[in-house]
């Protein structure tokens, strides 16, 4: 299970660890996140190599801050301000008939905040397995409550982190998890050779190319900087190409072909991914500090200028840029701005030298170690197909669940393939299990109730 989250990093985790554990391991990945249906189609578009040999399942569920709320008036204001309302109930519910539905024995969690409506479910199945992957490198100033949950876990993660020594958050020092090595797609999907990676994404073979990877809008001005890079590239790199990362779930204005003044050419990458099989296709990278930016591009050996945000709650990227820069690994922007930085990036002796240092990384390889443990966890619980007795979803007071039905002029979809642009639409969606019973769709459409009321 995922949280909604801002970027792909904890989806990109889960998938790896299935993609990671043996093939006698029943994936389900139960998330979210608005991205899932991109992975989802991925998957059977065989752009993920070895998900659909292992079957592995996907279920959307939208978050308490999906936007199918009532339309008007004062029940909108209430669900505007309450986000909550009745949704941890419905998380609870959906979890526990996902976990009748597939005979799980492990429920894995990968997100900042363990949700009230996963700690219900996991007090309603004590013989599942439940396990906490808590990535590192939290801000020092990251409200921190949460942690003292982490007990109520039978197992908890932490993936390690190449910039991990500069941690100077809440978890640095902290021995009450599993610490693994760093955990990336890059060591379970085979990588593309320069000319297969280029031809895929539509790149030019005979010129560098450089990727700005904004990731879930970390650069602030998406557009700004890649004006700056630009700049840089048509003063001192005129053959250059920019290719610029853009995904469903964080759009921005930069468009592709035009040159702006002296700016240099410029190709979007539309809502590729996975991207980590690719990497090979460029020459350079400017990207956000995330968890799965530095350990994709880095652990794929790519010179790379990180700019990490400062607008995440949680995610220390600052340090995370430091810790990784001071192992020589990455540059990072100085006191004179970004654009000094970009022009280091393209000098060939400071790439190589980037490149050296990235081949002396530890491997990527926590996703099997993780696999290994879920499998171990799994092993020692006892999943029950006895019915869990839970309280049924009725009319509230005051009743501010979103109005469905022909007279509400919506209607609440149940289907076992959803897209993008269903879980980014105005009219609600229930997405099941492909492949699930009657039972389970019968559960699902009780378990609605807590958030929506037919008209």
């Amino acid at each position: 299970m995922t949280s909604n989250g801002v970027g792909m990093g904890h989806l990109s985790r889960q998938l790896t660890t299935a993609l990671s554990g043996p093939r006698r391991m029943d994936a389900v990945v139960f998330s979210l996140s608005g991205a899932l249906p991109r992975v989802a189609a991925a998957d059977r578009s065989g752009e993920l190599p070895g998900a659909r040999e292992r079957r592995i399942r996907y279920e959307y569920c939208p978050s308490r801050e999906s936007g199918w709320l009532p339309p008007a008036g004062w029940r909108r204001a209430l669900r505007t301000r309450y986000r909550s309302y009745r949704w941890h109930h419905y998380l609870r519910d959906r979890l526990v008939s996902l976990a009748a539905e597939t005979g799980a024995s492990a429920v894995v969690f990968d997100g900042v905040v363990p949700y009230a409506g996963l700690l219900e479910a996991r007090e309603l199945m004590p013989e599942v397995g439940f396990a906490w992957m808590r990535r590192g490198m939290w801000r020092p100033q990251a409200p921190s409550a949460q942690l003292a949950v982490s007990g109520r876990f039978d197992l908890v993660v932490q993936p390690g982190d190449l910039g991990g020594a500069a941690d100077r958050g809440p978890l640095a020092g902290r021995t009450d998890a599993e610490r693994v090595p760093p955990v990336s797609l890059t060591d379970v999907l085979p990588a593309s050779t320069r000319q297969e990676a280029r031809a895929a994404l539509g790149l030019p073979q005979d010129r560098p190319v450089l990727l700005l990877a904004p990731g879930s809008g970390a650069l602030g001005s998406v557009e700004e900087t890649a004006g700056q890079v630009r700049e840089v590239l048509a003063a001192r790199g005129p053959e250059w190409v920019v290719a610029v990362t853009r995904q469903a779930i964080a759009r921005h204005a930069v468009g592709g072909g035009e040159r702006h003044g002296r700016g240099a050419r410029v190709v979007v990458l539309d809502d590729v991914y996975p991207l980590a099989r690719h990497l090979a296709a460029f020459d350079a990278a400017v990207g956000a500090a995330g968890y799965n930016s530095v350990h994709e591009l880095l652990s794929a050996g790519v010179p790379t200028l990180l700019v990490p945000s400062v607008h995440h709650v949680t995610d220390d990227q600052e340090a995370r840029a430091a810790g990784v820069c001071a192992r020589g690994a990455a540059l990072v922007p100085g006191t004179h701005g970004l654009e000094p930085a970009v022009a280091r990036l393209l000098d060939p002796q400071v790439r190589e030298e980037l490149r050296e240092a990235c081949a002396g990384l530890e491997a990527p390889t926590g996703g099997r170690e993780t696999a290994d443990l879920v499998v171990d966890l799994a092993g020692r619980s006892r999943h029950t197909e006895q019915p869990v007795l839970r309280p049924q979803p009725g009319r509230p007071v005051p009743d501010a669940r979103t109005p469905v039905g022909p007279r509400a002029g919506a209607e609440l979809r149940f289907t076992s393939e959803v897209s993008v642009a269903d879980v980014r639409g105005p009219d609600p969606v229930e997405h099941l299990l492909p492949g699930s019973s009657q039972v389970y769709r019968t559960a699902r459409e009780r378990e609605a109730g807590w958030l929506y009321r037919r008209t």
